[in-house]
């Protein structure tokens, strides 16, 4: 007698756990676990003729038994010599999900690929850190460039200055001209060294 009501209970709870599972998917934003009960009751209803799902107090119970949801199926007959699940429970209406297979274990070559995932995220970091260097350097090159190149102009410029006649000019803007020829060319012969200044005595 335990056994024909419990092969009874175990199909129509699995029924109801399929039509709350699929009520749960259906689910909108907001909805709680009231809202997927009654659709749940609906969608059993629907498909069982108008019959209502009345064993909500054992689905409460068993929904949250790991047979429910574990990848392979909980032997409940450790506590009866000899029995098979079948022989106290009857056949499971409900086999196994497709895709919930027993994880297997990981072998040596999985671990190896973990660890070599870490490896490639620290290459990939090295590489990164390279690829920074050398832009770094790029645009240091680049600035020394502009700013010799910036250098030169000055000293043109200067040169042309120093080029600049006096002669025409009244003598308030001769001696400021001359004035900053000079400090031009003191900083030049700083620039240049003391070799101009020794050419110059000979």
């Amino acid at each position: 007698m335990l056994t024909s009501k419990w092969h009874t209970l175990n199909a129509n709870c699995q029924k109801f756990n399929a039509a709350y599972k699929r009520a749960k998917r259906l689910g909108k934003s907001g909805e709680n676990d009231v809202d997927y009960l009654k659709r749940a009751q609906s969608i059993y209803r629907d498909e069982h003729r108008g019959v209502a799902f009345s064993q909500e107090d054992a689905w409460a119970v068993l929904r949250f038994h790991p047979k429910w949801d574990a990848p392979e199926q909980v032997d409940l007959t450790g506590d009866v010599p000899g029995a098979s699940q079948e022989d106290l429970f009857g056949h499971d209406a409900r086999p196994r999900p497709p895709g919930k297979q027993r994880p297997a274990k990981k072998s040596k070559s999985d671990a190896t690929a973990s660890t070599g995932g870490s490896s490639a995220s620290a290459q990939f970091g090295e590489l990164m850190e390279q690829e920074l260097r050398l832009k770094r350097e790029a645009a240091e090159r680049a600035f020394e460039a502009q700013a010799e190149k910036d250098r030169t102009l000055m000293r043109l410029e200067e040169l042309r200055f120093l080029a600049t006649s006096t002669k025409d000019l009244d003598e308030d803007d001769a001696y400021w001209i001359k004035k900053q020829k000079k400090l031009i060319k003191n900083k030049m012969k700083n620039d240049l060294g003391d070799e101009d200044d020794e050419d110059e005595d000979e």
